[in-house]
């Protein structure tokens, strides 16, 4: 991905003569430090994902390496819980979050977001006809429904405001949520349309079924403590670069449309 990410200096200021030496602290330290420390759950395919390696690989690992490579330091990926991250961002300890985290007013009053740089929406992934058809929660709020979602999201917290009668199991991730699914513990995993698409891309031949269209609207944005406007501002250059020069569309065809990187995952 660097020789795509070289593209984007035509379209990014000179970092060197729009950062004073007295900026804001977290821009500062970034610099000194020489590091960019970027939170992530890497268990959001495809957000992040780690390989059995150990190393974190997806959308959001591309655009944290292009950042880090164009401010000019080298990018720290911290892999912690995804319920975890905002406060972690919140105590300074890290300096962003890019983890498929959805612009929330609940936790705009906490953080700032750039973005989106993503729409998605709640979506499910089952093994049922009759629910594949479902346009709304109320079609499968029904006693006996058993529905799994990954704790700390959005879509947990779309359950917990939709639904009265069937029953909600949370998971810790999304991929344990999935294999609910896939050993019939559970008829209907509720995620973000992107982890649902990738699922139906990993799984194919499994006899996997989603519905046709999100139940809502979510953007996806990158989080940043509000106190550095500078800081601020550089990520939101960077992310109209990634727009302008048609490379954020090449990531999204490499990361949702194409499957190579499936087969290049399982070979680490």
């Amino acid at each position: 991905m660097s020789k795509i990410y070289t593209t984007l200096l035509i379209f990014i200021f000179t970092l060197s003569a729009s950062i004073n030496s007295n900026a804001q602290d977290i821009l500062t330290k970034i610099l000194e430090r020489g590091e960019l420390r970027v939170g992530m759950s890497g268990d959001q395919p495809p957000f992040s994902m780690t390989a059995n390696d150990g190393s974190m690989f997806g959308l959001d690992v591309d655009m944290a390496n292009g950042l880090a490579e164009n401010i000019g330091v080298k990018a720290k990926l911290v892999r912690m819980k995804f319920k975890d991250l905002i406060p972690a961002l919140e105590k300074g300890e890290i300096d962003m979050v890019i983890s498929g985290v959805t612009m929330t007013i609940e936790r705009n009053k906490r953080v700032a977001f750039i973005g989106p740089y993503l729409i998605s929406g709640n979506s499910v992934v089952t093994k049922s006809e009759e629910y594949a058809k479902a346009e709304s929660l109320g079609d499968v709020d029904k006693a006996g429904v058993k529905i799994t979602v990954m704790q700390g999201t959005t879509s947990e917290e779309f359950l917990n405001a939709n639904i009265e009668n069937a029953t909600i199991l949370r998971s810790p991730t999304n991929k344990t949520a999935l294999k609910l699914i896939s050993d019939g513990k559970a008829d209907i995993m509720v995620a973000g349309y992107p982890t649902i698409a990738v699922a139906l891309l990993e799984q194919q031949g499994e006899g996997l079924l989603t519905i046709e269209k999100p139940m809502d609207y979510e953007p996806i944005g990158i989080a940043v403590a509000p106190s550095d406007p500078l800081l601020l501002n550089l990520v939101s250059n960077y992310l109209n670069a990634l727009r302008r020069s048609d490379i954020l569309d090449l990531l999204k065809v490499k990361w949702f449309e194409e499957g190579s990187w499936i087969l290049d995952a399982e070979a680490k």
